[in-house]
């Protein structure tokens, strides 16, 4: 089963690119703005488009997410992407995979997505409130 091995460099938690960060819902932003609020910290999202009618966001993180301080500080009030992490789903092709930068995934390989219960029930969820069929 999934979990983060001692020692992991936490690359899941750094954006080097625009493209690498995560996709938010529009119910997140809330969220993620209180939080973010608390420690004083201003947050950018900038709009990614529509997904079967679902708006959806791009969370503007230039390095390190806000949040992480050694773990993440927001865990259980994190976005979806966060939480399917390593599971990752392409949104233009529908392609389920399993990310190259988590040192888990490295160490151990591709395995079946009952290795990643958790992450799979965030996985499950995102896709219902996408209507992916």
């Amino acid at each position: 089963m999934f979990s983060c091995p001692i020692g992991c460099p936490s690359d899941c938690c750094k954006f080097e690119t625009i493209e690498e960060a995560p996709v938010v819902l529009e119910d997140e932003i809330p969220i993620l703005t209180k939080e973010a609020e608390k420690i004083g910290v201003k947050l950018t999202f900038r709009e990614y488009g529509f997904y079967n009618g679902v708006k959806l966001y791009k969370w503007v993180i230039e390095g390190w997410c806000p949040f992480y301080k050694g773990r993440c500080t927001i865990h259980e009030k994190k976005p979806l992407a966060c939480r399917m992490y390593p599971l990752v789903l392409n949104l233009k092709t529908g392609e389920i995979y399993l990310s190259d930068k988590c040192l888990w995934v490295k160490i151990n390989g591709p395995k079946p997505l009952d290795h990643f219960p958790t992450e799979k029930e965030a996985l499950r969820r995102l896709v219902v409130m996408l209507k992916i069929k």
